[in-house]
C-alpha cells in the first residue's frame, strides 16, 4: 500500500507557475456590465467562476479561487486598490483543492490530483506553502515533502512515511506564532490519528499527541486546539454510538476522558468563553435543537447559553476576546439575533442585516484590527456574491460573484409553506413557481432531497431554477427525518423511510394541489440518492399521483445497501433504517409490480455509496414486470456528477423526459 501511494503521488506534476497579472478582477468589479443571457443548463450547473473568497488576517488582501477552463487558480487581490496582484496555479494533473491563510503573507494550499478510476479529483493529503507574492513555495506535508528531486531524503524514516500518509486538517493557525500551525491527521492504513505542530516554512513536524486507547473513526473523530490556553481536545463516536470527549494531558502524555451527561455526536468546541475556564461548544445540551452551550470541565456539565426554539443555531459571532455578540439560525428563512446591542461589531452587523434585507449574510472581519469585513450574500435569486466593507469610511466595494454569466433577472423566487401531515405533524417545504400570465395550477416536479438526514434551504438552487425556467412549479419538502427542525422531528423519521417520510411528501403535494398551486394531473417526482429512493417508494405508495419519476444514483434494495457499500457494519446508520424485516418491507425492489409510471434512471459506474448493483437489481425487476424506463449509465462517475459534461447530458435527458411524460402545455 505504501509503495503504491508513493508511486502515484510522485507521478504527479511538481511544476508550479506563479505570476502577476494585469487584473482579471478589473473586468469584474462592476456587477451589471454583463449582458442578459437565457438560463441554460451550462450556466446553471457549470463550476462556479469564483469560490472560497477569504480575507487575510490583516485585511490587506483577499484570496479567492477562480475557475479558468476548469483549472482552479488562486487570485490575490489588494483590498486598497481592489486589483489583482498575483495568481497561483499548478500545471498538469495537480490542482488547487482548497486553501487557508496561515499568516498575512503565506497561503497553505491543499492539493488535489486527478483520480484515474473516477471523474473526481482526489486529495493525497499534500499541503503546499507559498508566499502570496512568490513564484515558488514548498511542500510542507505529504509524501512530496519528504522527497528532493525525485529521491527520498536520506534522513526519512519509516515513521516519517507513516505520519505523512494521512489526510491533514488545520485545527489552529496559531495567531501568536506566524511560523507554525497545528494540524490533525487521519492515517491512510489505520484508525490512528495524530496532532502535530507544523512549521509552514520548513515542513518540520513536532508530535503533540496521538489519539490512542479509544475506538477512533476517521469520519467522526475531531480534534480542537485552543490557542488561548494551549489545550488539545478530542471527540469521537464509535460504532456503538458511544461518544467520547477528552482533553490531552501534555505532562502525562495521556487523554483525560470526561463523563458528560447527554453529550451527542454533534459536540463541537468553538473556543474558550471570554476569560473563564469554560468552553463555548455546540450541542443539544438538553434542548431539542442544536444550541450554543457552556462546558465546564471541572464539573463535566453542559449548560445551554443560546437556544432557538425549532431551529438549530448556526454561526456564533465572537470578538477577539471570545465574547459572543450575534448568532444566526435558519428555520424557513435565514434569521439573526443580536446578543449585545452595544458591542461595536454587533452594531455594524445589525446595520448589514438592515442594509441587506432579504439575503443570507455571512461576515468575516480581519482578525487583527477589525477595520475591514468581507461580506458574503446569497438568496433564492442570487448566487453567492462578495463585498468588501471598510469600517473607517463605511464604503462597500464589490469583489466578485460566483456565477458571472448568470442573469439573475431570469431567476424565480422560492417561497416557504407549511402543512399538517395525516398524523397532524407540521411539515415545512419550499415552492418555486414558474413565470406565468395566469393563476392556473401549474405542472410540477417534486424535488426530493437526499439523506434523509439533510434538508432543503431557502436559497439559490440550480435544479429548482432549471425546472422552473421550463415552466414547472418545483416542490421541495422537508419531511420528518430532515435536519434543522429539532431532534424530535429528525428522529421521527427513524425506521420510517418507506412510510411516514413518503406520506409527508405525498401529503405536501396534495396540500399544494388543494391550494390550487399545482395541477394534480401533471406531477412528476425526482431525486438523487435517498431522493431517488423516495421517487420510487412514493410512486409505489401513491401509484396514481405521479405521471413520471426520475431517480439518480439511488438505493432501491435496503438489504443490499448494508451488504455491499460503505454502510456495511454501520450500526449508527442501520438504527435509522431499521432491522432486516423493515429493510425488506421498505425496499422498492420488492414492490415494482405496483409501479405504474415511466421512469428515468441514472447511475455512476464507480459509485461507492450506492453501488451500481442497486440500479442493476432494479432494472432486473423493471424488465421482469415489463415496466417503462430509460437508463443512463455514466462511466467513472461516483456518487454525484464530478464531470460537468455528464451533468449536462443528465439534465438534457431530464428536460426531454419531462417534455414527453409531463409536458407544460
Amino acid at each position: 500500500m505504501v509503495t503504491k501511494i508513493i508511486k502515484s503521488i510522485l507521478s504527479l506534476s511538481l511544476l508550479v507557475s506563479c505570476f502577476s497579472i494585469a487584473s482579471e478582477q478589473q473586468n469584474n468589479v462592476k456587477e451589471n456590465e454583463l449582458s442578459a443571457k437565457n438560463l441554460t443548463i451550462e450556466t446553471l450547473f457549470k463550476t462556479n467562476d469564483y469560490r472560497n473568497v477569504s480575507l487575510s488576517p490583516d485585511g490587506k488582501h483577499i484570496a479567492l479561487i477562480r475557475n479558468h477552463n476548469d483549472v482552479p487558480i488562486i487570485v490575490i487581490v489588494d483590498t486598497k486598490t481592489m486589483k489583482a496582484v498575483n495568481q497561483i496555479y499548478f500545471a498538469k494533473k495537480d490542482r488547487v483543492g482548497n486553501y487557508s491563510w496561515a499568516n498575512n503573507e503565506r497561503l497553505l494550499i491543499f492539493l488535489a490530483s486527478e483520480q484515474r478510476s473516477k471523474e473526481r479529483k482526489a486529495y493525497y493529503g499534500e499541503i503546499y506553502s507559498i508566499n502570496i507574492d512568490d513564484e515558488k513555495g514548498e511542500f510542507i506535508f505529504g509524501l512530496r515533502s519528504l522527497f528532493h528531486r525525485g529521491k527520498l531524503r536520506s534522513n526519512v524514516t519509516e515513521a516519517d512515511l507513516e505520519k505523512h500518509l494521512a489526510h491533514p486538517n488545520i485545527i489552529s493557525i496559531l495567531e501568536d506564532d506566524p511560523r507554525h500551525i497545528i494540524i490533525s491527521t487521519s492515517q491512510y492504513d489505520s484508525e490512528g490519528m495524530w496532532a502535530f505542530k507544523l512549521n509552514i516554512y520548513k515542513g518540520t513536524l513536532e508530535t503533540l499527541a496521538k489519539v490512542d486507547g479509544y475506538k477512533v473513526d476517521h469520519d467522526s473523530t475531531r480534534l480542537w486546539y485552543l490557542e488561548q490556553d494551549k489545550s488539545l481536545w478530542m471527540s469521537s463516536i464509535d460504532r456503538d454510538n458511544e461518544v467520547t470527549v477528552a482533553s490531552y494531558d501534555f505532562k502525562k502524555s495521556s487523554w483525560n476522558k470526561y463523563a458528560i451527561p447527554d453529550v451527542t455526536y454533534n459536540f463541537a468546541i468553538i473556543s474558550l468563553y471570554t476569560d473563564t475556564k469554560q468552553l463555548l461548544v455546540r450541542d443539544y445540551c438538553g434542548n431539542d435543537t442544536l444550541s450554543i452551550c457552556l462546558f465546564n470541565p471541572a464539573t463535566q456539565k453542559l449548560s445551554s447559553l443560546y437556544h432557538i426554539e425549532g431551529a438549530n443555531v448556526g454561526t456564533l459571532y465572537t470578538d477577539n476576546d471570545n465574547k459572543p455578540y450575534a448568532i444566526t439560525y435558519f428555520n424557513e428563512y435565514p434569521q439573526y439575533k443580536i446578543l449585545d446591542e452595544t458591542h461595536p461589531a454587533a452594531i455594524e452587523f445589525a446595520a448589514f442585516i438592515k442594509r441587506f434585507s432579504g439575503y443570507d449574510i455571512y461576515v468575516e472581519w480581519d482578525r487583527e484590527v477589525n477595520k475591514k469585513a468581507l461580506i458574503t450574500l446569497t438568496s433564492d435569486v442570487q448566487p453567492r456574491v462578495w463585498y468588501l466593507f471598510d469600517a473607517k469610511d463605511k464604503k462597500l466595494n464589490f469583489v466578485t460573484k460566483s456565477k458571472k454569466e448568470l442573469d439573475i433577472n431570469l431567476l424565480n423566487p422560492q417561497y416557504s409553506f407549511k402543512f399538517d401531515a395525516r398524523d397532524n405533524t407540521t411539515v415545512q417545504g419550499y415552492l418555486t413557481l414558474p413565470r406565468s400570465n395566469t393563476n392556473t395550477p401549474k405542472p410540477a416536479v417534486i424535488l426530493v432531497h437526499g439523506g434523509p438526514h439533510m434538508r432543503d434551504y431557502w436559497g439559490f438552487d440550480s435544479e429548482a431554477q432549471l425546472l422552473s425556467s421550463q415552466g414547472y412549479a418545483v416542490v421541495q419538502i422537508n419531511f420528518r427525518g430532515s435536519k434543522g427542525f429539532g431532534w424530535k422531528f429528525e428522529s421521527a423519521g427513524f425506521k420510517q423511510w418507506g412510510e411516514n417520510i413518503q406520506y409527508d411528501i405525498i401529503d405536501g403535494v396534495n396540500h399544494l394541489v388543494n391550494k390550487g398551486y399545482i395541477d394534480k394531473n401533471r406531477l412528476c417526482i425526482m431525486g438523487a440518492s435517498f431522493g431517488a429512493y423516495s421517487a420510487l417508494q412514493s410512486s409505489i405508495l401513491a401509484p396514481d399521483l405521479f405521471k413520471c419519476a426520475i431517480a439518480s444514483m439511488g438505493v432501491y434494495d435496503l438489504e443490499l445497501l448494508f451488504d455491499d457499500s460503505e454502510f456495511k457494519d454501520t450500526r449508527f446508520f442501520a438504527g435509522r433504517v431499521g432491522a432486516q424485516n423493515i429493510q425488506i418491507k421498505h425496499s422498492p425492489i420488492h414492490a415494482i409490480e405496483k409501479l405504474k409510471l415511466p421512469l428515468l434512471l441514472s447511475h455512476g459506474s464507480k459509485d461507492d455509496r450506492t453501488p451500481l448493483q442497486q440500479a442493476e437489481v432494479l432494472i432486473e425487476q423493471l424488465d421482469k414486470y415489463n415496466k417503462n424506463y430509460e437508463w443512463l449509465e455514466f462511466e467513472n462517475e461516483g456518487h454525484g456528477f464530478f464531470n460537468k459534461k455528464n451533468s449536462y447530458i443528465f439534465y438534457e435527458n431530464v428536460i426531454k423526459f419531462l417534455g414527453q411524460h409531463n409536458p407544460v402545455e
